[in-house]
């Protein structure tokens, strides 16, 4: 079998020393423009790839990110995947992606896996967290590197980078409620989920602050589109169904719409329907969808920025943004007030 070609074959052939060549990989400074083309000419000679964990243990860095996500198949992920991906690579990072599929005992368990498969990581960000999930404390000790995006625990141990998803509830009431709507309903995400309890708080609040608590009807429910589908079922067949529901995630919100077409009911004459996160189909639904901005590709950016950041200075103070929400108008919301 023909072996690969070494770094010191890509010295030998180009007349200089191996540290010379590894200075050459690593973007060390003091190396020859004379030197440079000899030695970039013996890589193509000999078709050289150096391995990148080897470059790593001169440069203490392979220029490697772990994203951990919570479900490949969920849309919001594959927004955020695009974004973090997009802005690493500007730094001239890859990512190395881990699924947790949305597992409890899978992100209990996500620090060992993280520590026997992906130690040599420059860092992580992870877009998984749930309450009684990973340990924080347990994994800091592991990769002094991480940034939670997204999905977040309140902690004083890492940092984050968030939407701030109680404005974000609030901006959502605020809209149905100017939009004259007072029955309405809200579908939320898993409990142990912070975001998704922050987005109700949020919505909740305002809903009392108008005296419609108790017009209030919540549903707790899974993240896809068949969770969305089951609840949208359960309200509008109740005796007094909402003009209006809330749901907490998009993907809620397009099940929601997939009961509509099979119920007959109209969007959004019969029915008013407003989501979060405004993942790339919202725009393209049978309907529009109105929903909430959660910025997503900011997130991803700043989270590769705050992880760059610590790298550079593990030392620096604890950062943790909250971007705030928008809303987004289309065509899923009526107006009664018209």
């Amino acid at each position: 079998m023909k072996r690969n070609p070494t770094i010191q074959d890509v010295a030998t052939l180009a007349g200089v020393s191996k540290a010379t060549v590894s200075k050459y990989l690593n973007n060390t400074p003091y190396v020859s423009p004379v030197t440079k083309n000899r030695i970039e000419e013996a890589i193509k000679e000999l078709d050289y790839h150096p391995n990148s964990l080897a470059r790593g243990l001169v440069s203490k860095s392979i220029k490697l990110i772990a994203l951990v996500i919570s479900d490949v198949e969920l849309l919001i992920n594959s927004n955020l995947i695009k974004s973090v991906e997009n802005a690493a690579a500007q730094h001239g990072y890859d990512i190395v992606l881990v699924n947790t599929n949305d597992e409890e005992q899978k992100e209990q368990n996500l620090n060992k896996i993280l520590a026997e498969r992906y130690q040599h990581v420059d860092g992580l960000i992870l877009a998984n967290i749930r309450e009684d999930g990973v340990d924080l404390s347990e994994l800091n000790k592991t990769f002094e590197h991480i940034v939670l995006v997204h999905r977040h625990i309140p902690n004083d141990i890492v940092d984050y980078v968030v939407v701030d998803n109680y404005i974000g509830g609030r901006l959502a009431a605020e809209y149905l409620i100017r939009m004259g709507h007072r029955r309405i309903a809200a579908i939320s995400g898993p409990q142990k989920i912070y975001p998704y309890l922050d987005r109700i708080r949020g919505f909740t609040a305002v809903l009392e602050e108008h005296n419609l608590k108790n017009e209030l009807t919540t549903i707790m429910g899974g993240q896809n589109l068949e969770s969305g589908y089951q609840a949208a079922e359960k309200l509008m067949t109740s005796t007094v169904p909402p003009t209006a529901i809330f749901a907490t995630s998009d993907m809620l919100a397009l099940g929601i719409l997939d009961a509509a077409r099979d119920y007959g009911w109209q969007i959004p004459e019969e029915l008013s329907v407003i989501g979060f996160d405004n993942i790339f189909f919202s725009r393209l639904a049978r309907v529009p969808l109105t929903t909430i901005d959660g910025q997503l590709n900011d997130l991803g950016r700043e989270a590769v920025q705050l992880l760059l950041q610590r790298i550079e200075n593990k030392e620096q103070p604890l950062q943790q943004i909250m971007l705030h929400p928008s809303l987004i108008v289309r065509e899923s919301c009526r107006n009664l007030k018209k």
